[in-house]
């Protein structure tokens, strides 16, 4: 004879009621802090995009009032590269220019025109290194404007930002000394950050 499965008994109200009231409120809690976290986010790349123009700062500390570092940014700068934009520009030119490179491929229905993938990317190493769509020619040393071919962001540029680690000097780490300074109310991440900007320049009495 099997056993019945017993049925699960209720939920105690009061614990269930607790349980879901917190989880809602600290959903409401996050999706505030998401919205002013994303206000000062792209401040703070903003920010760090004039201080990299105006003196080419690519590193910065982060630290609370008392100048205790925390945290640090790192700029990471975004990459290019070439590539072809217009495929029968492109084809012209190494139709024109380099012949040998140049071929059809015939199959059922149409002609397709066929560019040896080696000479390509050889052109395309070579903008990618002069930085603008031109190829040398290396039997005539001829500079060509290749057309067809563009330099195009690949990567945009971020901001990689790293919490500091406990040491023998600081025996807290970045996360913790956040905690300890909100903790001692020394830090306040609710005050919009214009009114904290204007006390932080207000001369001391």
């Amino acid at each position: 004879m099997s056993d019945v499965e017993k049925n699960p008994e209720p939920v105690d109200p009061a614990y269930l009621a607790a349980v879901l009231r917190r989880r809602q409120a600290m959903q409401a809690r996050l999706d505030a802090a998401n919205e002013l976290f994303e206000d000062v986010n792209r401040e703070a790349a903003r920010l760090l995009d004039q201080q990299y123009k105006a003196v080419k700062s690519t590193k910065s500390d982060v630290t609370l009032d008392d100048d205790t570092q925390f945290a640090t940014v790192t700029r990471v700068g975004g990459t290019a590269e070439a590539k072809v934009t217009d495929r029968e520009a492109f084809e012209a030119w190494v139709r024109d220019n380099f012949a040998e490179h140049f071929d059809f491929r015939i199959i059922p229905a149409r002609t397709e025109v066929v560019i040896d993938s080696a000479f390509r990317d050889l052109v395309l190493a070579a903008v990618d290194a002069a930085g603008a769509p031109q190829y040398a020619d290396p039997m005539s040393g001829v500079i060509h404007d290749v057309p067809g071919v563009r330099i195009q962001p690949v990567r945009s540029r971020y901001y990689r930002w790293t919490f500091s680690r406990a040491s023998k000097r600081q025996p807290l780490n970045g996360r913790e000394l956040v905690a300890e300074a909100l903790a001692e109310q020394r830090l306040d991440l609710d005050t919009p950050l214009a009114i904290e900007a204007a006390a932080a320049d207000a001369p001391a009495a």
